[in-house]
C-alpha cells in the first residue's frame, strides 16, 4: 500500500526538480567567450597609453615650446643688435666722409676767387684741392645758366643745366647731390653741390665729383655669414652703394623694396620680409642727410641656431614619443591581460562552471583580486554541494 506523501516532502521533492532542471538548463549554454571584450570600445592598454602620453608629452611639449620661442627671441634681439651696432659705426663713417665734402665745398663757395664767377682766379684754387683731395676727381663750378665755369682737369667747358643737383641748388635747396655715371670718369660718381653765394644771392654752383668706390668700402665690402650684406640709397631710393655694381652703375631705384619700404613706413628695429619668395631679415638706418643704410641677411642662415633647435626637439618628441608607446603597452598588457583572465572566468562562474582555473599568483591588488575570485568561486561551489544534499 502506498502511502501519500506529505507536503513538506512534496514541495522538497519539487525544489529538487526544479534544481534538476536548472542545472540541465545551465550544462547546455554555450559558455560565451570573452563577450565583454567584444564591448569595450577604449581598453586598458589604450587608456594607459593615452594617460603615459598626455603625462610625459605635454609638459615637455610646453617646455620645447618655450625653449624655441626664447631661441626666435634671443637669435632676433642678437642680430638686431649685431647690425644695429654695425649700421651706427657704417652710416657714422658715411656722414664722416660725406660732411668732409660737404665743408670743402662750402669753405670754397665762401671764397673770394670762387664768389667773383670767373675762370682764371676759380681754376688755381680747384686744382689745389684736386691735389689735396685726390678722391675728388672732378671739381667745378657752374653759372647760373647751367654752363661750366671753371675746372680742376683743363678740358672743355660743359652744360650741367639738365642735371638734377643743379636744378635743386638754383631752386634754393643748402646741399644737393645725385648718383651718375661720370662724363669724365666713366665710372659711377656721386657728385655733390652747395650754392655760391654773394650778398645772400646763389651767384652760382660749387661742384665736385667722386667716385663711388670711396664710398663702397665703407658699405659694400660689409659681409655677415654667406648671405649678409649692406648697401646704401639716397634720399630718393637710388643706390649709392650696392655690392651688385649693376645696381650702383645703372641707378636702380629700391625705394620700392621691401626692406626700405617697411623703414619709410614706420618699422623700426628688426624687418621681416620677403625678397622674390625668400624670408629675410633686415635693419635699416637713416643718415642726416636722408639716405639710409639697409642691411639684411637670410633668415634661412639667421635661424640656423633655431632650425637646429627645432630639429633637436622633433627627435627628442619622437623617441620619447615611441619609449612612452613600448613602455605603456607593456605595462598595460600586464595590467590588462589577468583582469581579462579574471573576467573570462568570472563568467564561467556566473553560468555555473565552478571548475574554472585561476591561475594567477601576483603579490598585488590584481593577485588580491584572484584571490577573493577564487574564494568566492569556492564558496558557490560549497553552496551548491549542500544544496543539492537537501
Amino acid at each position: 500500500m502506498i502511502l501519500p506523501k506529505s507536503k513538506k516532502n512534496m514541495a522538497i521533492d519539487k525544489r529538487q526538480v526544479l534544481s534538476t532542471e536548472n542545472e540541465k538548463a545551465v550544462q547546455k549554454k554555450v559558455i560565451p567567450q570573452s563577450t565583454s571584450s567584444s564591448k569595450i570600445k577604449f581598453g586598458l592598454t589604450a587608456k594607459v597609453v593615452t594617460l603615459m602620453l598626455i603625462v610625459s608629452l605635454v609638459p615637455l611639449l610646453i617646455f620645447a615650446g618655450l625653449t624655441m620661442k626664447q631661441t626666435n627671441d634671443r637669435l632676433r634681439n642678437d642680430t638686431e643688435r649685431l647690425m644695429s651696432l654695425t649700421a651706427t659705426d657704417i652710416v657714422s663713417n658715411v656722414e664722416e666722409w660725406t660732411d668732409k665734402n660737404v665743408r670743402v665745398l662750402r669753405a670754397l663757395a665762401k671764397m673770394p676767387d670762387i664768389v667773383s664767377m670767373t675762370r682764371e682766379k676759380q681754376e688755381p684754387l680747384l686744382k689745389a684741392v684736386g691735389k689735396e683731395y685726390p678722391w675728388m676727381y672732378l671739381v667745378f663750378t657752374i653759372g647760373l645758366d647751367g654752363m661750366n665755369i671753371a675746372r680742376q682737369d683743363d678740358k672743355a667747358l660743359l652744360d650741367y643745366s639738365d642735371r638734377d643737383y643743379y636744378k635743386e641748388i638754383i631752386g634754393g635747396k643748402d646741399l644737393a647731390w645725385q648718383t651718375l655715371i661720370g662724363k669724365t670718369s666713366k665710372k659711377p660718381a656721386l657728385i655733390m653741390a652747395v650754392p655760391i653765394k654773394r650778398d645772400d644771392s646763389t651767384v652760382g654752383v660749387m661742384a665736385m665729383a667722386a667716385t663711388i668706390e670711396d664710398l663702397s668700402k665703407l658699405v659694400a665690402t660689409w659681409k655677415q655669414g654667406e648671405t649678409g650684406f649692406a648697401f646704401l640709397v639716397d634720399d630718393k631710393g637710388k643706390v649709392v652703394s650696392h655690392q651688385t655694381e649693376d645696381y650702383v652703375v645703372q641707378q636702380t631705384d629700391l625705394s620700392g623694396y621691401p626692406l626700405i619700404a617697411s623703414f619709410k613706413r614706420g618699422q623700426k628695429g628688426m624687418i621681416s620680409f620677403s625678397d622674390r619668395g625668400t624670408p629675410r631679415v633686415g635693419y635699416a638706418k637713416e643718415t642726416k642727410y636722408g639716405w639710409t643704410l639697409a642691411m639684411q641677411q637670410d633668415a634661412r642662415e639667421t635661424l640656423k641656431p633655431l632650425r637646429q633647435t627645432k630639429a633637436f626637439t622633433y627627435v627628442l618628441l619622437g623617441m620619447t614619443t615611441l619609449m612612452v608607446i613600448v613602455i605603456a603597452w607593456f605595462l598595460g598588457r600586464a595590467i590588462g591581460k589577468p583582469i581579462k583572465k579574471l573576467t573570462e572566468v568570472a563568467e564561467r562562474i556566473s553560468v555555473g562552471d565552478m571548475q574554472a582555473a585561476i591561475n594567477i599568483k601576483s603579490k598585488d591588488e590584481i593577485g588580491n583580486l584572484a584571490e577573493a575570485i577564487s574564494r568566492m568561486q569556492d564558496s558557490l561551489r560549497l553552496a551548491i554541494e549542500r544544496f543539492r544534499k537537501r
